[in-house]
């Protein structure tokens, strides 16, 4: 049982027409990645051009997510010339996607700094659906964060160093 007042970690999500839209409630953390990566490969394939992240529920993320994250802008930017964006920002999680330059790949806007073009697309994305996560196995985690942190090098080279250790590691766990 969960305490009091302590926010659930979870995503909500839509597709409407070529828009997916996904709400972050809580952390996003490598738990809700193998899922996200999931939602976003499926919207993707169904046409979807823009995929816009609502981050003002969102307490901080992991390397993980974030890696899912630029894998999802990297794949959509490929295949449609599409986008992701995160909107609704807070200084602290729009610090976290600087620091690792996904600022390059994601279009970011802080709470309240929303072009008036973006929130009219979100005017048909209203019916959220929450995102179940967590029933993974162990090795579609390690693969969904392995995936992650190469997507992060590849975003940004300059994380090699950063991450090197953490994609060896989790290499070598799926041989083992």
């Amino acid at each position: 049982m969960e305490a009091p007042g302590k926010c659930q970690d979870e995503l909500l999500v839509a597709v409407r027409k070529t828009c997916a839209m996904v709400k972050v409630n809580g952390r996003g953390t490598f738990k809700v990645g193998p899922a996200l990566k999931r939602f976003g490969a499926s919207a993707i394939e169904k046409d979807c051009t823009q995929i816009i992240f609502d981050m003002e529920s969102c307490l901080g993320m992991d390397s993980t997510f974030m890696g899912v994250l630029a894998g999802l802008a990297l794949r959509v930017q490929r295949e449609s010339a599409g986008r992701v964006i995160a909107m609704n920002l807070t200084a602290k999680t729009a610090s976290l996607l600087q620091t690792l330059g996904l600022d390059r790949l994601v279009e970011c806007h802080l709470g309240g700094e929303l072009p008036d073009a973006l929130r009219a697309n979100l005017a048909d994305v209203l019916d959220l659906k929450d995102l179940a996560t967590g029933d993974d196995s162990k090795r579609m985690s390690i693969e969904t964060m392995l995936d992650a942190h190469q997507d992060l090098v590849e975003a940004a080279p300059e994380n090699l160093t950063r991450f090197r250790d953490v994609i060896t590691y989790l290499d070598q766990d799926l041989k083992d």
